[in-house]
């Protein structure tokens, strides 16, 4: 769990059902004295929800009982992750934001939790079902968050971003899109264990099922992407079952896509996973991220001499290879070089060529025979 998640302390759910009396039903006390609610009572659950949105983030919500259920800790993880990768990789994330929530739900969980973590942040959330729109509008209005969260039918469901055209940049995208491609594939996974069996909130049709599942919901995003580019500066979707992952990076590299991270995110023993690419030249290095899906050409390695040593042969070599570069010391730890390439100056053949560019306009050049081989 992220180590900002104030949920990593289970809640006190004898508290909550004192200050809340909707609560008070729902929970349970074991022979040791100890509270807890049956999470196969999708009623529970939701009350649940209810009340740690109030009690935390003083968020009111309401929500059909069939429509999905948004764990709290899950969204709250998503959210601080995507906050820790801007900070990151932009040069004021206390700038006004904007992002976007592909599929709100009736809940409109991410926004309104976005909104009241971030002070500076607004939203755009698209949703293709009309009664999850009316639930999410009544959410908004609740907590008087017109003026920072706005709502866009989406008619077209091989769309995904619905951006205006205009100069508006959005600081990044989330999506927890629907992660099967059928009823039997979530009795499947059931059968594997690969989905939480206690998850009580079924949610509708359109939330838990779409043609080809999460692998090709998230790929017609990143198909989208390709279009957009920097118009949005992290696109994100949550991955429920891991087994997409490896696919869906195929993808990206299939387009070029070079800059991306994988995270997991571990609540109890639910772990869901989060994908993230970006057309910008900003990387993801501190914020949590998997080891094992990292691009090939990010690593780490300990520096066999002191720092300045290194810095300083680092300079001669990205010169030498004329690379365009700056570089900055962030504090005592961190120095930081960036460089673009134009051009292929490594390979063996541009620097025959360069050689021999170098001997026709100064004769007194020193040529040896290893230029030609």
């Amino acid at each position: 769990m992220h180590p900002r998640n104030i949920y990593r302390t289970e809640p006190d759910f004898k508290a909550l059902a004192n200050k809340y009396e909707s609560f008070k039903p729902f929970v349970k006390e074991d022979r040791r004295g100890r509270s807890y609610i049956q999470y196969k009572d999708a009623s529970a659950v939701r009350e649940l929800t209810r009340c740690l949105l109030k009690d935390d983030f003083n968020i009111d919500i309401d929500f059909p009982l069939d429509s999905l259920c948004p764990a709290v800790p899950n969204r709250l993880n998503y959210l601080l992750w995507i906050d820790d990768i801007l900070k990151e990789t932009m040069a004021d994330s206390s700038d006004t934001l904007y992002g976007i929530d592909i599929g709100i739900g009736a809940s409109c969980i991410y926004p309104l939790l976005g909104c009241s973590l971030k002070k500076n942040w607004h939203f755009l959330g698209t949703e293709i079902d009309e009664r999850s729109i009316e639930y999410a509008v009544k959410n908004i209005q609740r907590n008087h968050l017109e003026d920072r969260i706005e709502v866009k039918h989406n008619t077209d469901p091989d769309k995904m971003f619905l951006i205006a055209n205009g100069n508006r940049q959005y600081a990044f995208s989330m999506c927890n899109p629907p992660f099967y491609s059928s009823v039997e594939e979530i009795e499947e996974c059931l059968s594997f264990k690969e989905s939480e069996p206690s998850a009580t909130c079924q949610g509708s049709t359109n939330e838990m099922i779409t043609v080809g599942g999460e692998y090709e919901f998230i790929k017609k995003m990143i198909i989208e992407s390709m279009k957009l580019k920097t118009r949005i500066r992290w696109y994100t979707s949550m991955v429920g079952l891991k087994r997409s992952i490896r696919p869906l990076l195929r993808i990206l590299k299939e387009h070029g896509i070079n800059n991306y991270v994988v995270t997991e995110l571990i609540q109890g023993r639910t772990v869901r996973w989060v994908i993230g690419w970006s057309f910008f030249p900003e990387k993801v290095i501190k914020s949590k991220s998997l080891n094992s899906y990292r691009p090939k050409c990010q690593f780490d390695i300990k520096l066999p001499q002191k720092r300045q040593f290194v810095l300083t042969e680092v300079r001669t070599i990205l010169s030498d290879l004329e690379v365009d570069y700056h570089d900055e010391e962030v504090d005592s730890d961190d120095y930081v070089i960036k460089g673009t390439l134009y051009k292929n100056t490594w390979s063996r053949a541009y620097r025959r060529q360069k050689k021999r560019q170098k001997l026709d306009t100064d004769p007194t050049f020193p040529m040896d025979n290893a230029a030609f081989k």
